[in-house]
């Protein structure tokens, strides 16, 4: 047996948005793990110009024996290294161990390079899990 108290991660993702029912029930809708950046022309630029780019990042925790409020990070990660400021949120765990947290943050993030950029997420100083996202570029030619 474990000696592992918890909080225990069920779910990291990044999705096009999440919806809740009115009995609280959430479903991440279109997740994401690629993002194709097309330029279609008759001289498309050889390199990826930057956008912006909406999505939705959903975390599920489950408390486990954890009681108590804990800030949580959430950091994008270029595939250079540099990341940018990261996103601080509150958590509280309480009641029963099987209780938990659900965190649903709207992430506009702006893409400048191709490649794998990470959402990298901590719980205070304890790392959880880190959630790739490809960011992959298609010029296309075409003549007019």
């Amino acid at each position: 047996m474990s000696s592992y108290e918890g909080p225990y991660l069920l779910a990291a993702l990044v999705c096009e948005r999440v919806l809740e029912e009115k009995d609280g029930t959430k479903s991440a809708i279109r997740i994401i793990d690629r993002i194709t950046r097309n330029a279609v022309g008759p001289n498309p630029p050889k390199v990826m110009e930057p956008f912006d780019y909406e999505m939705t990042l959903f975390i599920r925790l489950k408390s486990g024996n954890v009681r108590g409020v804990y800030q949580l990070r959430i950091v994008l990660v270029a595939p250079s290294g540099e990341s940018p400021q990261p996103i601080p949120v509150t958590v509280n765990f309480e009641g029963e161990e099987d209780r938990g947290v659900d965190i649903v943050a709207g992430m506009r993030s702006h893409f400048t390079v191709t490649g794998i950029h990470w959402v990298e997420i901590f719980l205070g100083e304890e790392f959880l899990t880190r959630v790739p996202i490809r960011v992959v570029y298609i010029p296309q030619i075409i003549q007019t």
